[in-house]
């Protein structure tokens, strides 16, 4: 056992010594029921998820409370679903027990497992237990908690304790108010002003900048002039391009990036540590510090082009299609923000000023379980700049496929975001519609021109123009989508001006 571990135990059996808390609990009330725990934990306040998670805190443990409705599945789905690549020893997890109950009059499931341990953390929690307590046939609360070996007998005795003082309420359910009619002082349409050494961006208030992904660009010089002619056709310049990058993996592509911004561009680098086998669980590795050297240089190239460069990284992690989803290791959101948090330390270190950091959820979860709603994965308002919307019509090409209309994904999350993120701009960082199971061009004519008008903190939005797999998410899957588009973007909302030379 390391020194430094040895000095922590001391430190908080004092603690316990001190403050005589061993034998003395406190209960606490949530939503419509109540619990206890020994009151050296102290309760959390987020306001953005409180309406999601109860999250309490002491020295060596954290404890997380889920109340989660079942939405046509049941508490084995709920449970085994979230579990399946815990089960397959993911990111190297190991299951310790995994069995089932019954606890206060309630059958439980209780899941013990743990993971290896971080190399540069000094204290790391790395032992977990969830305690699944069916409540009722369409209700499971769900106790989480992670600690450290040596104490992880202590963190059983606390979650048992709950659990033994687990009762209903008749308590009337708090959540955070998601009304779709929003008040007119969160109504705010923000002026963006952001100078590098030769570029301007400057998006004024009530004004809209359009986003292109197109495929190859900026990397590729034939993907390059295809999208030339066709924003020629279109008589819009896209002045704000979105790529991605296998990351940490790929090399810096600091000509490519250059190449944007000569142009009268500005760049957004999508950052993923994605294998097509989803093989590569790379957050506890970020965690850790295991790519600092490849994240330095990346800061290092970011910080010389001297222009406000946007980047991405880990997107749509609610999504059980990215490997570095929660569900992929052990539901611990938390080891995401750490990750995201270390990046981002990183890139202040050297000091990248000119990077702007953009958080960016999926519209919807997979698997939409609580622990994995977007919200348990926000860095803090320190560590973010903007926030990202995602929501694709993915028309009806796969069964499961359902044809949304641009204000059936984009009013709720709209409204959700800009409760709990009043104070960031927003950015669509990435959409697009299907050509399948509905009429695309009718789509855009009304999402356009919905957008300009009833998103005031959307300041960016991002086409996705290319094909996916069954998916045609082209601008020009038909003519009659081109021309709707082309037709919209004269709306004097969608600037052309917004990027400039600084003198």
């Amino acid at each position: 056992m390391r020194k430094k571990t040895v000095l922590f135990i001391v430190l908080i059996l004092s603690f316990f010594a001190a403050t005589k808390c061993l034998a003395i609990s406190n209960t606490f009330q949530k939503d419509n029921y109540i619990f206890s725990l020994p009151d050296y934990y102290e309760k959390a306040a987020f306001s953005y998820n409180e309406d999601l998670v109860s999250v309490f805190t002491c020295p060596f443990s954290t404890i997380k409370v889920f109340d989660q409705k079942l939405n046509k599945v049941s508490a084995n789905t709920y449970i085994e679903y979230g579990n399946l690549q815990l089960y397959l020893g993911k990111a190297g997890f190991k299951i310790l027990e995994n069995k089932s109950g019954k606890i206060n009059g309630y059958e439980i499931r209780e899941v013990r497992y743990y993971r290896p341990e971080m190399i540069n953390s000094e204290f790391d929690k790395i032992f977990y237990l969830e305690v699944h307590v069916r409540v009722t046939n369409d209700r499971v609360i769900t106790f989480w908690a992670n600690t450290s070996e040596e104490f992880y007998v202590v963190v059983l005795r606390d979650i048992e304790l709950a659990v033994n003082t687990l009762k209903l309420s008749d308590t009337r359910s708090y959540s955070i108010s998601v009304s779709r009619s929003l008040t007119k002082d969160l109504q705010v349409s923000p002026h963006i002003l952001y100078e590098g050494d030769k570029s301007r961006l400057e998006i004024p208030p009530g004004k809209v900048v359009w986003g292109r992904f197109y495929p190859g660009v900026p990397f590729y010089q034939n993907s390059y002039q295809a999208m030339l002619e066709s924003e020629e056709e279109l008589n819009h310049k896209f002045e704000f391009i979105m790529t991605y990058c296998r990351f940490p993996g790929d090399n810096f592509p600091k000509e490519a990036i250059e190449k944007v911004y000569e142009d009268g561009r500005i760049l957004m680098l999508t950052l993923q540590p994605f294998t097509s086998a989803l093989d590569w669980i790379a957050v506890p590795e970020i965690a850790e510090g295991k790519y600092d050297a490849v994240i330095k240089e990346w800061a290092r190239g970011l910080k010389d082009i001297g222009e406000p460069v946007f980047v991405r990284p880990l997107n749509e992690m609610n999504g059980d299609w990215d490997p570095w989803c929660a569900w992929f290791f052990g539901k611990d959101t938390g080891l995401y923000i750490k990750a995201w948090r270390h990046l981002a330390d990183i890139f202040r270190e050297v000091g990248a000023d000119n990077v702007l950091f953009v958080w960016n959820p999926h519209d919807r979860s997979y698997p939409d379980f609580n622990w994995n709603n977007p919200h348990m994965y926000y860095p803090g308002d320190d560590y973010v700049d903007w926030i990202g919307l995602t929501g694709y019509n993915n028309g009806t090409s796969h069964p499961a496929d359902v044809w949304r209309e641009f204000d059936e994904i984009y009013q709720p999350v709209y409204a959700d975001y800009l409760k709990r993120y009043p104070d960031k701009p927003f950015m669509i960082t990435e959409f697009s519609c299907n050509e399948t199971g509905g009429d695309k061009a009718r789509w855009i004519e009304q999402g356009m021109v919905s957008l300009a008008k009833n998103y005031p903190n959307i300041k960016i939005a991002t086409w996705f123009d290319a094909r996916d797999n069954e998916w045609l998410y082209q601008l020009d899957s038909t003519p009659q989508a081109f021309q709707e588009f082309k037709k919209g973007l004269e709306n004097e909302n969608y600037i052309t001006n917004a990027v400039s030379r600084v003198e």
